[in-house]
């Protein structure tokens, strides 16, 4: 009997636990040298992005979910995300600094993800960065790696060697 209550109690944690991990921060870009946002500006701050993906197969609202920094360089270092965010099945969301002031330090930081009751979803650690080399998870959804082809907005794709 105490193997199948375990049993059991294993089930519900991991089915807890699977229910918030379809969302994952997939890219991050910390050291830009590029005009990553198209604004015909290349500005170091302005050009940093975080790229959320839903790895799941139907639409995902992650309306009030919050994106941190670790380290922060100006206040208040989080970004909550608007009512009626929405990412689609295997869709991505690109977040620029300039939108979430969400900064990403060089020489190394955390940008974390929590759901909207506070529970912590997604982190990503780092230590000092290289310019225009991106923390990405490839293929989407998989292992960190870094990537000297940023994607922002688009499928992850292994850096030439």
């Amino acid at each position: 009997m105490k193997v199948r209550y375990s049993i059991y109690l294993l089930s519900i944690f991991l089915a807890v636990n699977l229910a918030g991990a379809n969302v994952l921060i997939n890219e991050m870009l910390p050291n830009p040298t590029t005009d990553w946002n198209g604004n015909g500006d290349v500005s170091g701050m302005d050009d940093e992005f975080i790229e959320l993906y839903n790895s799941d197969n139907e639409s995902v609202d992650i309306s009030g979910y919050v994106l941190k920094d670790a380290v922060y360089r100006s206040t208040p270092g989080e970004y909550k995300l608007p009512e009626g965010t929405v990412i689609g099945p295997k869709g991505f969301l690109l977040i620029f600094v300039s939108t979430s002031g969400v900064f990403q330090g060089n020489d190394g930081d955390a940008i974390k993800l929590y759901d909207p009751s506070g529970k912590l979803v997604d982190e990503k650690k780092y230590d000092a960065t290289k310019e225009d080399v991106s923390f990405a998870r490839i293929p989407d959804g998989g292992e960190w790696g870094n990537s000297t082809a940023p994607t922002p907005g688009k499928p992850n794709q292994q850096s030439a060697p």
